[in-house]
């Protein structure tokens, strides 16, 4: 029982222990002060004199409603919440230059500045629309500002906004006006880009139009000269049917004529003298007509008196 009673005596006032995701640096009083070892989780004996400092080196969230004024100098209160932790390697560092209440002297005196900062430069309406964008420019002027302090900053989220009665009104009849006027701009560009396809299309069927007018002049233009070229061929066709015709004409009279000269020769030479003198008489015949009396040879010389003249009556 003794014995039980000095291990709890001991345990109580000359033992730490370093919990689990915590890890922790040994600080004696008589022995030099902070040590620069670091303890891994466990129990360790610190005497009389001695302490464990005990950092908690998992990922921490704090969450701090801060007052402050948008862009149109509109009251603000907000509620963001912020994730760090110390920086492991830099544990006895940020003991000796900070101490173990590191967010209550850094992280969170910087965090309200640079939340303040970043939604002073903005007004009501971003704030409803750039949520993320405006957690990342806090998240990222925290990290400015804690740059060298030992600490890590995991992120920086927005939880909730409380506005005026009469600014939340406001604001939310603006949205609604922004809302109309985007759908009123929405349904104007939907209309000038149905008219611009209507005009487009009516643009096509004209081209369209004016190409098939072309191709049917070209079309009329090409049956002219097809019509042109047959009518030229015709002509010479017709032409030249008339020159050989007039050249066989030409001939056959031509043959004629030979012929003609050929069977008066052949006539004029079957021709006997009794037939030239008969052809003659004839001829004499024909010359004095009726009632005519032609004397030939000695009765030429025959006196007319003995030839009686007959007068028709």
């Amino acid at each position: 029982m003794r014995h039980l009673f000095l291990a709890l005596a001991l345990t109580c006032t000359g033992c730490a222990t370093v919990s689990p995701g915590h890890l922790g640096l040994m600080f004696n009083s008589m022995s030099g002060g902070l040590k620069r070892d670091v303890l891994s989780p466990g129990l360790y004996f610190t005497g009389m004199f001695g302490r464990v400092e005990d950092f908690d080196v998992t990922f921490s969230t704090r969450t701090e409603e801060i007052s402050t004024t948008s862009a149109e100098g509109l009251a603000l209160r907000l509620k963001l919440s912020v994730i760090y932790r110390p920086v492991v390697g830099e544990l006895y560092d940020l003991d000796a230059d900070i101490g173990l209440n590191y967010y209550d002297e850094v992280v969170g005196p910087e965090f309200r500045s640079a939340a303040r900062g970043v939604f002073a430069r903005h007004s009501y309406m971003e704030l409803l629309r750039k949520n993320e964008q405006i957690e990342d420019e806090v998240e990222t002027d925290l990290r400015r500002r804690t740059t060298g302090k030992h600490v890590e900053i995991s992120s920086v989220t927005l939880e909730a906004i409380d506005y005026a009665p009469e600014i939340q009104r406001a604001v939310q009849e603006k949205l609604a006006a922004e809302q109309d006027a985007f759908r009123q701009k929405t349904v104007l560009e939907n209309e000038d880009a149905r008219r611009r396809l209507q005009l487009q299309a009516e643009a096509e069927q004209s081209h369209i139009r004016a190409e098939a007018e072309v191709r049917s002049k070209a079309h009329e233009t090409d049956l002219a000269k097809q019509q042109a070229e047959l009518d030229r061929i015709q002509s010479e066709s017709a032409a030249k049917t008339r020159l050989i015709k007039a050249r066989a004409e030409a001939e056959e009279s031509k043959m004629l004529a030979s012929a003609k000269a050929a069977q008066a020769q052949a006539a004029n030479q079957a021709l006997t003298p009794l037939a030239v003198q008969m052809h003659a008489y004839d001829a004499l015949k024909e010359l004095g007509g009726t009632d005519t009396h032609i004397y030939l040879g000695d009765w030429s010389k025959v006196p007319n008196f003995l030839f009686p003249q007959f007068h028709k009556p």
